[in-house]
């Protein structure tokens, strides 16, 4: 069976940590991350001035493991914050058999503070923060209805880095 995971939540919620931790319990996970491909195609995750070639990059690659494995998972480790985007990337990926959407909900105090944790090239400005958590929309009952399924990474998962605090 061929699984995307689909993670939605403004930076320093731990997504990156927690497909990480996803991959590492289950073979035959594949992580594609928006923050890997800028550092690749402009040199830095910072860097927005080749985004369409960004996000080409993002889906091509999603949809070449689809097309690589009968059995996979693959997790698509970008923000996502708005219901487009999620309804997008579900049925631009129409040869995976299953469809999960994972949302984080972490205050947007602990994003904050894991974003300040992060090496320096990753910090997120604070403007850019406001900004995402302005705008994030919760799932909206289409996008619910497409997927196979929605999680909830609930207050209380903080990232690995962020547990000793």
């Amino acid at each position: 069976m061929r699984t995307l995971i689909l993670l939605s939540a403004i930076p320093g919620s731990g997504k990156s940590t927690w497909s990480r931790t996803y991959q590492n319990d289950h073979p035959n996970t594949f992580i594609i991350a928006s923050d890997e491909i800028r550092t690749e195609i402009g040199g830095n995750p910072q860097n927005f001035d080749h985004e369409e070639e960004v996000w080409a990059t993002f889906l091509n690659r999603i949809n070449a493991y689809a097309d690589m494995y009968e059995d996979c998972t693959v997790i698509a480790d970008s923000t996502n914050l708005l219901n487009e985007y999620r309804l997008f990337y579900q049925k631009a990926t129409p040869k995976f058999d299953k469809h999960i959407l994972v949302v984080f909900q972490i205050p947007y105090e602990i994003c904050a503070m894991q974003n300040k944790m992060r090496e320096r090239s990753r910090i997120v400005p604070d403007y850019a923060m406001e900004r995402m958590h302005e705008t994030f929309e919760q799932p909206s009952q289409e996008v619910m209805g497409v997927y196979d399924e929605v999680l909830f990474i609930g207050k209380s998962y903080r990232s690995k880095e962020a547990e000793n605090l």
